[in-house]
């Protein structure tokens, strides 16, 4: 299949799972980025490994899908996880109720739960507010995303990849069978054309500029999530809020650092994640209900990214209820015989999105080739 030429458009965190997944199955792959690698949402990731029990009661079928990767990940991306734990925690009586939706889902769903007594609970974690009502354990975890995309890119150029970065997508050829050509313009005013057998758009929140310039339209929302980085750590778990999602509800023991996330406004601002005040102070008083004190602790920074929620017919257009799930959308029927868009997810569900993007190319070329990248670990 080295005769098979895949461009994958994106260089965030599914691009590099895409690009390595492709050729580990044979295929020839070129990358393009416009900027550097990660420079988009995944650069601005929170770290979270997702147990699933954050979506278990409002999106089942992404619940799932994050507990089965984050048992995955575990196993193929040991150098860039660390096991924190997670602790759910209810501290009034609307949260007391959450939480028995929340253990029932789970156990529904298959994700691991745990109820621990409170004095267990405030012996791990001494910094809890001592009006603690439950506390149930899920096994989230921490996800250097830095390291990943590293790992990912290493493993893909090992394989065959070519990644080219600073080279904005200005143009794509045609002919009766779909795209053969892209034409890419370098930051120092260079253009290139590269050829194409099949082009897959990874471009997260940039999917719909990218298909706008074939005459196709995808709805994909902007949602931007703030977050907090502090300087003093207050738990050696992740610590939820035992609640709908919402923000200032997770505080993370990211390395070596602490954060605290996160919010959620749609924005049309896809370019520019400037952190308002008013954005630091609700995640800090949030924080506070958690572990008090927390609020007279050393802000070292603030930073944001824009969530790309596919949003069809069905979304609600809460960005806290529309599913984090994701979609791979095969644009034959809109007359582009090899063009696949990836939209949507998460940053947990990075490799099962590559794994299903591949797929559909092999199964449009009659090729039967299995992703491995399930079993055969990064390192």
């Amino acid at each position: 299949m080295q005769n098979i030429n895949v461009v994958v458009i994106g260089g965030g965190i599914t691009g590099l799972g895409i690009a390595r997944d492709a050729a580990m199955r044979g295929f020839k792959v070129t990358l393009i980025e416009r900027y550097e690698l990660g420079s988009g949402t995944s650069g601005s990731f929170h770290g979270i490994l997702h147990s699933g029990a954050r979506y278990a009661v409002v999106d089942p079928e992404s619940a799932v899908e994050c507990y089965q990767e984050n048992q995955i990940l575990r196993k193929t991306l040991k150098p860039a996880i660390i096991d924190t734990g997670g602790l759910f925690l209810a501290f009034d009586e609307a949260e007391l109720q959450y939480s028995e939706q929340l253990f029932s889902s789970c156990q529904k769903l298959k994700i691991p739960i745990e109820e621990l007594p409170l004095s267990e609970a405030l012996r791990r974690e001494p910094r809890i507010n001592k009006s603690l009502k439950r506390a149930l354990a899920v096994p989230d975890g921490y996800i250097n995303g830095t390291n990943t995309m590293a790992l990912l890119k290493n493993s893909a150029e090992n394989l065959g990849t070519q990644i080219m970065t600073h080279s904005k997508l200005t143009r794509f050829e045609q002919n009766n069978n779909g795209i053969n050509r892209l034409l890419l313009t370098k930051t120092d005013g260079e253009n290139i054309k590269i050829e194409a057998d099949f082009v897959i758009n990874a471009a997260g929140i940039w999917a719909s500029e990218v298909s706008n310039l074939l005459g196709l339209s995808i709805n994909l929302v902007g949602d931007k999530g703030a977050m907090v980085v502090l300087q003093e750590k207050f738990s050696t778990a992740l610590l939820n809020r035992c609640r709908m999602p919402s923000d200032g509800d997770q505080l993370l023991p990211a390395g070596n650092e602490y954060i605290i996330g996160t919010t959620s406004t749609k924005t049309t601002d896809i370019d520019s994640h400037q952190v308002e005040q008013w954005e630091i102070d609700k995640l800090i008083s949030e924080a506070e209900m958690m572990v008090p004190g927390i609020s007279k602790s050393v802000i070292k920074r603030a930073f944001a990214g824009v969530r790309p929620l596919y949003a069809p017919a069905s979304a609600s257009g809460n960005g806290r209820l529309d599913k984090r799930s994701f979609e791979v959308i095969n644009h034959q029927n809109e007359g582009i015989n090899n063009l696949i868009s990836v939209v949507g997810g998460k940053f947990i569900l990075h490799r099962l999105m590559a794994e299903k993007a591949v797929d559909e190319i092999c199964r449009e070329l009659g090729i039967e080739k299995q992703c491995q990248t399930a079993i055969i670990p990064l390192k």
